[in-house]
């Protein structure tokens, strides 16, 4: 099944759950559930919005964006893990707020309720199971569903320990564990996108290490002025210096063909710009700056004119 129907497909899932937990929230005046029904709004526009961010990110390149639009995919990723920090920030001010204030709920409709939005949640990480570990944005949507399956549990939980003995702080002290956990994956998530963002290197690539298996290359003498970054999913570049003796276009070629497989096969970056050059011609690649003219009457070589 292709990305783009999967997530439509739990859109669907999501929306129809997300109306069930309100009806079923009102009916039995569980704010646990009108709470996780919110949740699953956010969820839902987080998923659509992963959705689109896909889309975009197969236009193709033009004259302005030359990597198309594939950033957008993680700007959109960081949108969401920012919408997942306010949530499990909401779920800490309602645990306090119910600690303070419980109420009585119809125990009966809130755990058929929460268990139907619990299998429908499961239903949505077994489809994006896969996805996920592939590209940030879907693993975007699939920690919203994530956070609305835990949210289930903790409300089936919470009402099973009500059913039987009465103790409504025990939502509380499940809406600070889902909270927590909430939270942990959102942090994960803003970190990442902010890396990504920041053109850092990958955290799974050891510069030292590449450096030292293409220097190991044949014909191969140095490699510097490394570049490393993601530009979006899956899509890794990387810029830099190869030194090598004094040899014809051809073998320089060669070389950097070698290189570019040897970068694609173990560290999966497949987008490279190698710049070749040797060392008996080292200087001919460096430019000196003529120096400043004077800018004003009587004003001397190199120098600035006095401010009149």
């Amino acid at each position: 099944m292709e990305r783009e129907k999967k997530l439509l497909l739990i859109l669907a899932f999501t929306a129809t759950l997300m109306v069930l937990e309100a009806a079923g929230g009102i009916v039995s005046g569980s704010l646990a559930l009108l709470s996780d029904a919110g949740h699953m709004l956010t969820d839902s526009l987080a998923v659509f919005l992963s959705y689109l961010a896909i889309r975009w990110s197969r236009r193709p390149p033009n004259h302005r964006k030359t990597f198309g639009y594939h950033r957008a995919e993680i700007l959109v990723a960081l949108a969401n893990g920012v919408s997942l920090a306010a949530i499990s920030g909401y779920i800490f001010y309602e645990a306090v707020l119910r600690f303070f204030y419980p109420q009585e709920i119809k125990t009966g409709i809130l755990l058929a309720v929460a268990a139907i939005g619990l299998a429908g949640n499961l239903f949505g990480l077994f489809i994006l199971k896969g996805e996920s570990h592939e590209n940030l944005n879907v693993r975007s949507a699939f920690f919203h569903i994530l956070a609305d399956a835990l949210s289930s549990v903790g409300v089936i939980a919470g009402g099973v320990v009500i059913w039987f003995t009465g103790w409504y702080l025990v939502d509380s002290l499940i809406g600070v564990l889902i909270g927590g956990i909430v939270l942990r994956g959102a942090v994960a998530l803003v970190l990442e996108s902010g890396e990504i963002l920041l053109e850092s290197t990958p955290r799974d690539i050891d510069l030292t290490g590449l450096r030292r298996e293409v220097c190991e290359i044949e014909g191969v003498e140095d490699l510097h002025d490394i570049h490393i970054w993601t530009i979006g999913s899956g899509m890794r570049a990387l810029s830099a210096h190869v030194l090598t003796a004094d040899i014809s276009t051809r073998e320089s070629q060669e070389i950097a063909c070698r290189i570019r497989a040897v970068l694609a096969e173990r560290f999966n970056i497949a987008h490279t710009t190698l710049e070749m050059e040797c060392e008996i011609c080292g200087d001919a690649c460096r430019f000196d700056l003529p120096e400043k003219g004077p800018r004003g009457p009587g004003a001397p070589p190199g120098q600035d004119p006095p401010c009149e």
